[in-house]
């Protein structure tokens, strides 16, 4: 057992630290325990979580059966290089994600390990590159991505991703790629009056992607990467039906790698295996992350199809790229017993029989005038928060009603995951419900109960201001 040194305060009561802390101006409350869907601080303050912390934690927290498969694996070893080795747990990770995928991928796919999303993306972005070289057609290094996205925090995953204030920061060291339009209903440019899934909309926002594509010369294109349903940026906008298969229609055309970034998506968070099989769509790369391994250690992955690793194993067989912790066993062990639970347990099908009654307890919090939009799929719901209901208007950015939403709720101990800018890049806030796949009837009762409170009094307070 380890032990943590004691906290120490200021005089104005906050903590003083060598931590570096997200945001150095906001204290933050040191976790304990956490089992199910309840989080234990050292306060002794207990949150029902909402969101499985960043969408992670799928399964809930304190899995014995999870603790128990890392323990056994670093009983025998911690860890070993790829360089070097391969674990058995990783052979079986790889098989088993395999088999879940879209059936594209059970054929001469293979499994590349990572330490997260955000790493995930990276690979993929730089395995798409790479795929091209190995065919030399060296022409190929544009990515295109959809305004409105987050693909991660490393340079090339923030380089196709399209949230401006995410961006501005980091501009001078980003390779500036083509971004087109989200797929974003609710703000429809349309106009329709609620939110707008019309074929001739869809289609047409699918068709930017080919005038993207001819803008930049296909043969200049490599790839495009998007979320099957937007996630953190947008708040769970699902794409109209005609989206997905027009897009993977118009990549095929021209030769263009689709890379689904499942990051969040994946392994069961909408209903089904991966988000893009609501569609049927098969794309040619899949980046995998949080729930991946449920939390309990970190570990992503990208599947490359098997026309993708074929191109590598016909030339070079090297794919010139690599992590310390890739691969690494003890995390794959933990993948590899929460997928376990995950199909054993039929958690993908749980949450599909579950999605309509979760929505239609969602929907009952329209009665909140501070409640614009309900949207999503299976158990990962956004809800988008506005100053008008009839014209959409937004709260000012400066008022950041996401973050006043998620502090008045984590007060009355739950825990939601906000997000703004989901207008320009800075107008326009969302809340994100996602709880544990795991999570029971009473649960959810006392969830629906504590948001309402929440809203309740957030809705109250800018009635008061206005």
């Amino acid at each position: 057992m380890c032990r943590g040194a004691d906290r120490l305060f200021s005089s104005e009561g906050r903590i003083v630290s060598s931590f570096f802390f997200r945001n150095l101006k906001r204290s933050y409350p040191t976790v304990s325990t956490g089992s199910g869907v309840w989080v234990r601080d050292t306060a002794g303050n207990t949150y029902l979580d909402a969101s499985s912390g960043a969408i992670v934690a799928n399964l809930g927290h304190g899995v014995e059966e999870i603790n128990q498969a890392i323990c056994a694996q670093l009983s025998q070893i911690a860890f070993a290089h790829t360089s070097q080795f391969v674990s058995q747990a990783g052979l079986d990770l790889a098989a088993r994600i395999g088999a879940l995928a879209p059936p594209v991928f059970r054929r001469g796919a293979r499994v590349y390990f990572t330490s997260g999303g955000s790493e995930s993306v990276e690979t993929a972005l730089k395995m798409a590159r790479a795929y091209f070289v190995e065919l030399g057609q060296d022409s190929r290094a544009t990515v295109i991505s959809r305004r409105s996205s987050y693909h991660g925090s490393t340079a090339g995953a923030l380089a196709a991703t399209g949230h401006p204030a995410r961006r501005k920061p980091y501009l001078p060291l980003l390779k500036e790629q083509p971004h087109i339009s989200p797929a974003y209903s609710y703000r429809c440019r349309c106009g329709a009056a609620g939110s707008c899934e019309s074929a001739a909309c869809t289609l047409a926002l699918a068709d930017e992607l080919e005038q993207a594509i001819l803008a930049a010369g296909p043969e200049r294109v490599m790839a495009f990467i998007a979320e099957p349903i937007v996630g953190a940026a947008l708040g769970a906008a699902v794409p109209g039906p005609l989206y997905w298969p027009r897009v993977r229609e118009i990549c095929t055309r021209y030769g263009v790698l689709l890379i689904a970034d499942e990051v969040m998506t994946g392994l069961g968070r909408t209903g089904a295996n991966f988000g893009v099989d609501l569609w049927g769509v098969e794309p040619d790369i899949i980046a995998l992350g949080k729930g991946l391994a449920a939390g309990y250690l970190p570990l992503g992955a990208v599947l490359a199809a098997g026309h993708v690793v074929a191109a590598f194993e016909s030339n070079s067989g090297v794919f010139e790229h690599g992590f310390t912790y890739s691969g690494h066993p003890a995390a794959c062990a933990a993948g590899l017993a929460a997928t376990t639970i995950l199909t054993r347990e039929g958690l993908v099908q749980k949450v599909s029989a579950q999605e309509r009654e979760f929505f239609a307890r969602l929907n009952e919090l329209r009665r909140f005038d501070v409640v614009g939009d309900v949207r999503g799929r299976g158990f990962m719901a956004g809800i988008e928060l506005v100053k008008d209901r009839d014209t959409k208007e937004p709260h000012p950015a400066a008022m950041r009603i996401s973050q006043l939403v998620a502090r008045e709720s984590a007060a009355r101990g739950l825990l939601i995951y906000p997000g703004s800018g989901s207008i320009d890049g800075h107008n326009g806030d969302h809340v994100m419900i996602a709880p544990p796949f795991t999570i029971t009837d009473a649960e959810m009762d006392e969830l629906f109960l504590r948001l309402g409170q929440t809203l309740e009094i957030v809705t109250a307070s800018v009635l008061s201001r206005a």
